[in-house]
């Protein structure tokens, strides 16, 4: 949390957006990392990488094994001038990291590296001290961007959280949604998988074999749509435009909906969630936008148990079970007003 280039090795199976928001909180702190003055308790238990830096000068790079390091790895603790050193590179338990603390060495010894100032005193002898770890001496450096010490300031978690989400551009895709429309579709009445793939398709977070390609493309081999293998496999391809998820569509328009609407009506129309140009349904007692986020929720989870199960996606299947979950929730909605 508080050193920046440890973060990718901590805390890593814990929430993504709660940490987004805890790192993003410390990134708005202004810093002096030349005033602390740390033990060498505290010092031991740093990792490497939080001790070492790349000068501006240097064009070395530090070896992927530092990473892993932590400082008790490759330092050891004089007791009777309480300061810390380098243990000898020849050190028996320096032979499973193989040459990266040689490396460090030589890149220490010739200034291609260079020790943190908040780390550099504790390599030298001082008087023996509190030895327990404590990073109280970092945070008491740490400032709001007004000037105040941190451990000055009184505020409530909103104050910290309100100028971190000040900072983060929301996806383009979201700023085409109204805080009516927004408010709108919370209210309504759905199962959590009719909420979530709206939701996902708005907010751009659809997962698609195009995005897992491009970061490991060793597992998924190719980018293109597992369906149709023909075409790049994106979100709207994967919900739209792949042939079988279109032929669909135009069986729920020409069933349920107006036969002049288009796909791309019902994709602005989710995109936006406003359904104002899709306001005829066949069928009475269901709205059209119900039908547009039930259809989408029936394709994703047709497409879900492709991927998983390897069930062959059939039109007439998938259209049997949106019939079905229409006629269900027309069914549910004739009770409700009758209850009324």
């Amino acid at each position: 949390m508080l050193f920046f280039c440890s973060r990718s090795q901590g805390l890593t199976k814990k929430r993504v957006g709660t940490l987004d928001m805890m790192y993003g909180a410390m990134e708005l702190l202004t810093k002096f990392f030349e005033k602390p003055q740390i033990n060498t308790t505290t010092a031991m238990a740093l990792p490497v990488q939080v001790a070492i830096y790349v000068p501006p000068s240097s064009r070395s790079v530090i070896p992927l094994k530092v990473k892993q390091m932590q400082v008790l790895d490759v330092f050891q603790y004089d007791t009777r001038l309480n300061f810390v050193h380098w243990k000898d590179t020849h050190d028996p338990s320096l032979r499973s990291w193989n040459r990266a603390p040689a490396a460090v060495c030589r890149g220490l010894a010739s200034g291609k590296l260079q020790f943190q100032p908040y780390f550099l005193p504790v390599c030298g002898s001082s008087p023996p001290g509190n030895l327990e770890i404590s990073f109280v001496p970092v945070i008491k450096t740490f400032a709001l961007p007004d000037g105040q010490s941190l451990t000055n300031v009184k505020a409530s978690s909103k104050t910290f959280r309100q100028p971190v989400l000040s900072s983060v551009l929301p996806p383009a895709t979201v700023s085409h949604v109204s805080a009516a429309h927004w408010k709108h579709f919370w209210s309504l009445a759905l199962t959590s998988v009719q909420r979530n793939v709206g939701y996902r398709l708005i907010v751009g977070c659809i997962p698609n074999r195009q995005f897992l390609h491009f970061i490991n493309p060793q597992v998924f081999d190719s980018p293109l749509c597992p369906v149709c293998q023909s075409a790049p496999y994106i979100s709207h391809h994967l919900l739209f435009h792949c042939p079988t998820k279109e032929k669909i569509w135009q069986e729920v328009i020409f069933e349920f909906l107006w036969p002049t609407t288009s796909i791309n009506d019902i994709k602005e129309a989710l995109l936006s969630l406003d359904f104002s140009n899709i306001w005829y349904c066949q069928l009475a007692g269901i709205t059209p936008y119900r039908i547009v986020l039930i259809s989408l929720s029936q394709i994703w989870l047709a497409h879900v148990i492709f991927i998983f199960d390897k069930t062959s996606i059939h039109h007439t299947a998938i259209m049997a079970t949106i019939r079905s979950n229409i006629c269900q929730t027309t069914i549910e909605e004739d009770k409700c007003h009758s209850l009324q």
